[in-house]
């Protein structure tokens, strides 16, 4: 469209911006890679989902989860109405999930706001919180059982590490999920971490320091959540998730496209047939373009039906192009065969999208994959990268 996305062409004489059509849709095709590359994946939906069942499972197991009937609202399907669980508060680091999962933290929390817009209300989420606390006592092991006696969490802890077959009897200090902690015994976050926080001070006369280190770290979704979830139920989420997740992208480029069609039917083609007159009129249409989308989203609450786009590469393109790429995707994987990647990770690389895993400071330094193959489709290079780790190992 312009020389670059969401700026206009040079000046008029009138001292008006113009949009100048570009002849190539280089800036549309970015947007529309960075656009599919920024979804997740079913897998990584699918490890979202294991990973909030096993926090609750976990307490579930180990006897402490409550066993109060909780009422639900069921209409039908595999939602029960009457749960055993009556949620749990738990925290997930966000570093560690990011890392693990390859996917950004805003994504994370999308997934997780999605589910707690749920009619069942799967996730209620809370404020983020430092969710690992650390104990050290300078004076030895002796110290920290005197601390067992006036604090009850770190009792609990190592009540629960000595269950667990672990020698705490020459430990001098203890790191633990505080927020786990504090659900297991009943207790509300902040009123725990203000006794942690008061070991640090001696209760006697002096006053003072009294030896014991309380640090907080690991910033953390926080969050509460069910632990009896059923597989059945747990499949019902995953495929929940993945919808809303592929709606929200088709959607993203439908209006893209939307954009794209509603500037480029107003642009000149070159600066130059302005120079001496300039046509207001287009103006006024792009006006009445961006009122009529805007109409129509507000009419259907946020959300605009846009017409399904063809696809822009032929298929017999893109078989064209299939042997060059399994070749490159298979040298790709030999040059870093010390290294883990999945198929959406190498379609990223491909198309020029860093992740947390794969930053593109240091993959985007090597060209002959980075941006390669911009002009074919995502989720293609998706499938015939997978294909091929599949076949490499």
């Amino acid at each position: 469209m312009s020389r670059r996305t969401g700026r206009t062409g040079p000046p008029c004489r009138s001292g008006q911006k113009v949009l100048e059509a570009q002849e190539n849709e280089s800036d549309r095709a970015d947007l529309q890679v960075r656009t599919e590359g920024s979804g997740a994946q079913q897998a990584v939906i699918e490890d979202v989902d294991q990973d909030l069942a096993a926090l609750g499972h976990a307490s579930m197991e180990d006897g402490t989860g409550r066993a109060d009937l909780t009422t639900r609202e069921w209409r039908g399907g595999v939602w029960p109405e009457r749960r055993a669980c009556c949620t749990h508060e738990r925290a997930i680091p966000i570093q560690e999930v990011v890392e693990a999962l390859d996917v950004p933290e805003e994504g994370v929390e999308t997934l997780l706001c999605y589910l707690e817009l749920h009619p069942q209300r799967w996730v209620e989420l809370l404020h983020p919180t430092l969710s690992v606390c650390k104990v050290s006592c300078y004076d030895g092991p002796k110290q920290l059982q005197k601390v067992t006696k006036i604090c009850p969490p770190v009792a609990v802890v190592l009540a629960r590490k000595r269950m667990a077959g672990e020698r705490v009897e020459r430990c001098d200090q203890v790191e633990f999920d505080v927020v786990e902690v504090a659900d297991i015994m009943g207790w509300q976050l902040p009123l725990v971490k203000r006794g942690l926080r008061q070991l640090q001070w001696s209760t006697d006369r002096a006053g003072g320091r009294s030896g014991v280190l309380v640090e907080f770290s690991a910033i953390s979704f926080y969050f509460r959540s069910y632990g009896d979830l059923s597989p059945e139920e747990m499949d019902v989420l995953c495929h929940f998730l993945h919808g809303r997740v592929q709606e929200q992208e088709r959607t993203r480029l439908q209006q893209l496209t939307a954009c794209f069609k509603a500037f480029r039917s107003v642009a000149f083609q070159s600066v130059l047939s302005c120079v001496q007159h300039l046509d207001r009129s287009r103006s006024q249409q792009l006006k009445a373009l961006l009122s009529e989308y805007f109409d129509r989203k507000k009419e259907r609450g946020g959300a605009v039906q846009l017409e399904e786009e063809p696809e822009d590469l032929d298929t017999n393109e893109l078989l064209d192009w299939e042997e060059q790429v399994r070749t490159d995707i298979r040298r790709f994987l030999a040059l870093r065969s010390d290294e883990k990647f999945s198929g959406r990770a190498v379609a990223r690389i491909l198309h020029g999208i860093g992740s947390p895993r794969y930053p593109a400071q240091i993959y985007g330094r090597d060209r002959r994959f980075w941006r390669k193959y911009l002009h074919l489709d995502f989720n293609r290079l998706i499938q015939m990268a997978t294909q091929e780790i599949i076949g490499f190992k």
